[in-house]
């Protein structure tokens, strides 16, 4: 039921980039911290129903999941960067450098990509799955085991906040590092753990009233709101009403017409966040005589990424997928494998 969501943060987070204005800035930032939210309850659900903190399996499924596809659109960016090397200069701050082998590893090892930095990065974004992946190491060896320690995790989360404010941090301390990051993979945690006791629950018709009210915060903050507003208040608003969004959509049955479209745009969210930047760059070269950033772009750009990251997901589909499902229902009884859910 999660994947139009989640198909939507990523095309929030195309915008952000690719019109270049500052008023969308925060919508990327925003959209990212509901992934956090939705990866948290993931996570924590496949970690104590799917693969029963089975270490071997959780991280070899996960990094099946992540990889492949990284490194198929890192090659192509690599191609396209090498080969037209003053334009992707130009386009992306990112791109300037002509990549060195201590470069490449970096990207391909990936972990090393949540540290700030100004060398070469095929997929830039990429610093968020990074961080994911130190998340998926905490909720693996603490969080996720009990809701007592999602409890502790909330609030050591809550703590480096305010510990970021009254130290008057960078807001960047309060977002881009690892630390930000668990709040809301915490808030996410106990989500889990509140609909499996029945301790919290909330119904698909406040999920939708929480999903509108979190889309009238985002594009709220800059417009009515100052600044302040979005880097301070209205950027905790965005995770507890993004917490009630998930809330209601766990285990909300939907026309099975609506569950294959769901499943659908599941499939392409993360390729989206992948090509995003390399397609976006083809069009303005190809069709608007390399106007590097606008609303002129995003809207030509749309349809190209939608179509590119289909059909990374269908490769994925086809090459990678068959081998997850396996590993995911290694360990259950034959009655459960037709039912495990895609983790």
């Amino acid at each position: 039921m999660f994947g139009g969501l989640r198909f939507l943060l990523a095309f929030l987070v195309v915008a952000s980039h690719l019109v270049g204005n500052q008023y969308l800035a925060h919508f990327g930032f925003y959209a990212v911290r509901g992934f956090f939210v939705l990866s948290g309850f993931l996570m924590t659900a496949a970690l104590n129903d799917v693969y029963a903190f089975d270490g071997g399996r959780f991280w070899l499924n996960r990094m099946l999941r992540l990889l492949p596809p990284y490194f198929f659109v890192c090659a192509l960016t690599l191609a396209v960067v090498v080969a037209l090397p003053a334009q992707a200069g130009l386009y992306f701050k990112f791109w300037r450098t002509t990549p060195n082998l201590a470069d490449i590893v970096i990207n391909l090892t990936v972990l090393p990509l949540q540290f700030s930095g100004s060398g070469f990065r095929m997929i830039p974004p990429f610093w968020s799955v990074a961080i994911e992946i130190d998340m998926y190491l905490l909720l693996y060896l603490v969080i996720a085991r009990r809701m007592g320690f999602a409890w502790v995790a909330l609030i050591a989360g809550l703590a480096y906040q305010l510990a970021c404010a009254y130290a008057g941090m960078d807001w960047a301390g309060s977002y881009f590092t690892a630390p930000a990051a668990l709040l809301p993979f915490a808030v996410g945690a106990l989500l889990y753990f509140s609909v499996k006791q029945n301790a919290l629950r909330f119904g698909a018709g406040l999920s939708l009233m929480a999903l509108a009210a979190w889309g009238a915060n985002m594009a709220a903050g800059g417009w009515i709101f100052p600044d302040s507003y979005v880097f301070g208040v209205g950027y905790y608003v965005d995770t507890l009403l993004f917490a009630v969004v998930v809330s209601g959509l766990i285990g909300c049955r939907m026309p099975a017409w609506f569950e294959v479209a769901d499943r659908m745009l599941g499939e392409w969210a993360y390729p989206v966040f992948l090509v995003q930047w390399l397609v976006g760059f083809v069009v303005a070269v190809t069709f608007l005589h390399e106007t590097w950033r606008g609303w002129a772009l995003l809207l030509l750009a749309a349809v190209p990424i939608t179509l590119t990251a289909a059909a990374v997901a269908l490769i994925n589909r086809r090459l990678v997928e068959p081998l997850r499902q396996k590993i995911r229902k290694i360990g259950l009884p034959s009655f459960a494998r037709e039912h495990v859910p895609a983790a």
